[in-house]
């Protein structure tokens, strides 16, 4: 049994893809820490594969890295995988004397790793992260997956019934994002579109950073979704999204959530492509797009302004086009 540091610093949705690396690991005997920035770390503090997290935060400067990889020396890891491409990811486990480094090859820090694995442009992000389990455990057969505690769940329960949010008739939505490109316009509309042919309750969900994005959603609409943006924390926000027929989403976290805990999720994408392989892992997903505009994918993450100064990639979608995906998905 070796144990085996896997460091991904990379946003909470990203974190999320690579949670089946863990699973893998486990099933193998090994013991995964896991080192993460301090956003996604409550994403793992109650996976059963997961023996211990360290929370390193790049924006720190040297000192969080020094910090970061003090912690990870005494957790006496034999061997790392580095799944963010980042340069500072990859000079952590080369500070905390990690013997196997294993990496991407085209990551930055390539040079400091001792064992390189190909980056695979055309797989999916888990198959990728997966890819770096290579002579340590399984590389297929695991998906993403969140665990959600009695406690949370419970919280669950009460935030739902104090807003009369029962099982079975839920829909959540969520339009936030870190990204300004990656927002969809139409939320406005599709809680209006759902209201008038259907009986399903809407909430809203989010970080606290979303709380007025969603205001003016429902201030834009005829109908009323109840806003928990901001009410919530990540697991909490995951339990609401298991309890939902329906999760619809932009491109990011709230969209990989939705597939870990198994509820049927439309995944709104604009500047970013589906085939970049960040898409949600699961069957019970639909993915809607501008799929013929000229000008995207413009970028792998997503700008903070259109580099062509009309939004068409998000403008252009429909609230029929996202509803009648909701559909197809509630009718399987």
């Amino acid at each position: 049994m070796s144990r085996i540091a896997v460091i991904q610093t990379a946003f909470p949705g990203d974190v999320i893809l690579c949670t089946p690396v863990f699973e893998s690991l486990k099933s193998a005997g090994h013991e995964a820490v896991a080192v993460v920035r301090p956003d996604a770390a409550p994403l793992l503090k109650n996976n059963p594969f997961v023996q211990q997290i360290i929370v390193y935060d790049k924006r720190g400067g040297p000192g969080s890295l020094i910090r970061a990889a003090s912690a990870l020396k005494s957790a006496r890891c034999d061997a790392a995988l580095i799944v963010q491409r980042y340069l500072k990811s990859g000079l952590l486990p080369l500070v905390a004397d990690i013997p196997q480094r294993t990496g991407y090859d085209i990551a930055p820090a390539a040079f400091l790793y001792t064992d390189l694995i190909p980056y695979q442009t055309d797989s999916h992000e888990v198959e990728r992260c997966l890819a770096l389990c290579a002579g340590f455990s399984k590389t297929v057969g695991y998906t993403p997956k969140i665990f959600i505690s009695d406690d949370e769940k419970q919280q669950t329960f009460d935030i739902l019934k104090l807003h009369g949010l029962g099982r079975g008739n839920l829909i959540v939505l969520a339009p936030g994002s870190i990204w300004n490109t990656k927002r969809w316009v139409g939320y406005s509309a599709l809680i209006d579109l759902i209201g008038e042919k259907s009986g399903y309750r809407i909430a809203l969900l989010g970080s606290p950073a979303d709380f007025e994005v969603c205001e003016a959603i429902n201030k834009g609409a005829a109908s009323v979704a109840v806003n928990l943006a901001g009410k919530t924390d990540l697991l909490v926000s995951a339990a609401i999204m298991q309890r939902a027929v329906l999760v619809i989403a932009n491109d990011s976290a709230p969209a990989h959530l939705a597939a870990a805990v198994g509820t049927p999720v439309v995944a709104i994408f604009g500047p970013t492509s589906p085939k970049f392989g960040f898409a949600p892992y699961s069957s019970k997903c639909a993915i809607v797009e501008n799929r013929y505009l000229y000008c995207r994918p413009c970028s792998t993450h997503g700008p903070q302004k259109c580099p062509e100064k009309h939004f068409r990639c998000m403008r252009e979608i429909a609230a029929g086009d996202v509803w009648a995906a909701g559909e197809k998905l509630l009718s399987c």
